[in-house]
């Protein structure tokens, strides 16, 4: 698994993640509405302009919806996040080269007392988003097999993390 760190420092949870496959495809896994759906959930509205909405419904009457404040293919974008019963936060997914792969940072703002329940999902969000991007989807109907994984690793992780932390400062873009 290419996670490479994960912290909730300074009130962020930061998520540095590696692909085996250019920026253009990661890109492509929040730009492309066939390829979203195969790791985030079904769009229903997807402008990822700046000043574009987008929607999700992740199943289950979970609907996400975000208003694009940047979006460049090359370096990442930041969008409002706004999911049902929670308050609203933001995200930043930074892009940078490495080698022929993807180095991803993802930051989450504003979760507050959230914060620790969205980490193994964003995990198992990223680990969809690697397998779709790089051709090889995985079954939806192991998407919460897999979380519960991850949500009993970092469980264990929240008092010693298992992995090292990665600098909220790095996600401005």
């Amino acid at each position: 698994m290419p996670l490479n760190s994960v912290s909730t420092d300074n009130d962020v949870l930061a998520i540095s993640w590696s692909f085996p496959v250019p920026v253009e495809s990661v890109w492509a896994g929040f730009k492309d509405p066939e390829v979203l759906s195969r790791w985030l959930g079904r769009p229903l509205e997807w402008d990822i302009t700046v000043g574009g909405t987008l929607v999700v419904d992740h199943g289950e009457g979970c609907t996400s919806r975000s208003i694009v404040t940047e979006a460049d293919s090359q370096r990442g974008l930041s969008m409002t996040w706004e999911f049902p019963d929670e308050p609203d936060s933001r995200i930043t997914v930074m892009f940078g080269s490495e080698g022929a792969g993807t180095g991803m940072d993802l930051a989450h703002y504003d979760l507050g007392d959230l914060m620790n329940s969205y980490a193994p999902g964003w995990m198992t969000h990223l680990t969809y988003l690697e397998a779709a991007v790089s051709g090889a989807p995985l079954p939806s109907s192991q998407f919460w097999p897999l979380h519960s994984t991850f949500e009993t690793l970092y469980g264990g992780a929240a008092e010693e993390p298992a992995v090292p932390a990665v600098s909220p400062a790095a996600h401005a873009l």
